[in-house]
């Protein structure tokens, strides 16, 4: 059988981006399954030529929001205009690959696949990972936003059948039998063996991964740290970009402190692994966090706030707190200072992913599905 994974923006190919993870792992499992091809709109490409096409890290600004509205306005249309106008070339392609499915990630105001689908009378099905509509907000304001959020939730109603990243599913809640929620996994050989860790006697490790951006609650982590009796017990392990008025803040407390800067994926477990407790500070309310299955993967254990995703998918594993840097505070010193309470959540964490959020697990899933509304 065959298939196309479809892609519909560019931006999503950016090796250091998340996207393209999910997006290498979604196309290399399903290649265990199916002949799959991948598109960039109506354009083959192979991924390992974007893989080579960035030597070095490259800089991910920071998003300006647009306050003009009839700007946003006309920007959105011309997005829908644009994408509609594809349409007879995917058609077009999808007829010449002669594809048994087309699997899409989802993207903004972008219906042209599912179209193409429906009039070739193919299998259509979407990934979704997060609230196309809604993201469109941190770049400017517009009318249409209404619209776009109407648009986007009959996009997945009329398609074969759409994966929901997280839990969006539930945020949809679509009156219909062709959704799924799923969680995004990690490579089996990322996850080490567990190995209890033992507290350093004269400081804790605890670290955080991200970039600095606002859902990331970081101002519930360096207020929860300031409520932190023990101060001098501490010592922080900052991973990723744009962290450094964080690390002078979290300086200025009187805590020891590390900026390891970016790490690449293939470093990323290795030095998690030095670490006994790792934090998730903040996340919106459906949205998975990666940072969690590298968290796992090292045997972390994870205080993480009670949003409905988490505790959707890992109600007995983390050690949550109430979304409050006074609870966070709380929690941090629980962890600590309760016997065996590191190696209970570690322990309790990794087991759970290795037997559930692999990502062939994952996609075994995703392809069961695939293979009955194909047939």
């Amino acid at each position: 059988m065959n298939g196309i994974y479809l892609i519909q923006e560019e931006g999503c190919l950016n090796p250091y981006s998340g996207a393209f993870q999910h997006i290498s792992m979604g196309v290399e499992q399903l290649s265990q399954h199916f002949e799959i091809n991948t598109y960039l709109a109506q354009k083959s490409v192979l991924l390992k030529n974007f893989q080579k096409r960035t030597s070095k890290k490259e800089t991910i600004s920071t998003p300006t929001v647009v306050k003009n509205t009839l700007y946003g306005t006309f920007k959105d249309l011309l997005i829908l205009f644009k994408s509609l106008k594809t349409i007879p070339c995917l058609i077009k392609c999808f007829r010449v690959e002669k594809n048994d499915f087309v699997y899409e990630r989802a993207s903004y105001l972008n219906f042209s696949g599912l179209i193409a689908c429906k009039y070739l009378g193919i299998p259509h099905f979407y990934e979704a990972n997060g609230l196309q509509f809604e993201s469109r907000k941190k770049y400017y304001k517009s009318y249409f936003y209404k619209i776009a959020k109407i648009l986007e939730k009959s996009s997945y109603k009329y398609a074969t059948h759409t994966f929901f990243v997280g839990s969006y599913g539930d945020y949809w809640n679509i009156k219909k039998n062709n959704w799924t929620n799923v969680e995004n996994g990690i490579e089996t050989q990322n996850i080490l063996e567990f190995q209890k860790k033992i507290l350093h006697p004269e400081f804790i490790d605890i670290c955080f991964v991200g970039r600095f951006m606002k859902h990331q609650r970081l101002d519930i982590f360096t207020d929860g740290l300031r409520l932190y009796e023990n101060k001098e017990l501490l010592r922080v392990n900052l991973i990723g970009t744009g962290l450094e008025e964080v690390e002078d803040e979290i300086r200025k407390l009187g805590i020891k402190i590390i900026n390891h800067g970016f790490v690449s994926r293939s470093n990323m477990v290795p030095l998690l692994h030095k670490f006994p407790i790792a934090i998730i500070a903040g996340s919106p309310e459906h949205q998975s966090c990666m940072k969690l299955f590298d968290y796992a993967a090292a045997g972390c254990a994870v205080i993480a706030p009670n949003i409905y995703n988490l505790q959707y998918w890992f109600s007995d594993e983390l050690l949550f707190f109430n979304s409050t840097a006074i609870d966070f505070s709380i929690k941090l010193k629980e962890l600590i200072e309760t016997k065996e309470s590191v190696a209970f959540f570690s322990e309790r964490l990794q087991l759970k992913i290795l037997n559930n959020f692999t990502w062939n697990k994952i996609f075994q899933k995703k392809t069961e599905i695939i293979k009955f509304n194909i047939q």
